[in-house]
């Protein structure tokens, strides 16, 4: 777990690329079941995600998904995709393409960083 407060936490997913999942605390089914005051803060932590992760990463695109279909509740994927990962440019859950070669930065700074930024929320 990178993250947690009282509304919601972070996970990392075990991939190739920088993968995270955000969830929230309390098992809701579907976003609109939320509280307005937590879907905002779940934009905005998706948000400070996606940005840290163009800055920091430096990827070809972001990938959001949120299906939920095995885990029925709320939690959004963030994904940093590169044209050279095994799977671009179909989903993470696609077909493999390629042998991926991506050479990434430290995740253990992208975490600091993230969690100083997410604190501030």
């Amino acid at each position: 777990m990178i993250y947690k407060d009282a509304d919601i936490y972070i996970e990392w997913e075990e991939s190739e690329i920088p993968w995270i999942k955000i969830f929230t605390c309390t098992p809701y089914k579907e976003i609109t079941e939320c509280p307005k005051t937590l879907r905002a803060k779940l934009w905005k932590t998706y948000e400070i995600a996606e940005e840290m992760m163009i800055e920091y990463f430096k990827p070809d695109k972001i990938n959001m998904a949120s299906f939920g279909n095995y885990m029925p509740r709320v939690h959004i994927h963030v994904m940093a995709r590169f044209e050279n990962d095994s799977f671009f440019p179909e989903p993470m859950w696609g077909e493999r393409q390629r042998e991926g070669n991506v050479v990434l930065p430290d995740f253990a700074l992208f975490e600091a960083i993230l969690l100083e930024k997410l604190r501030r929320i």
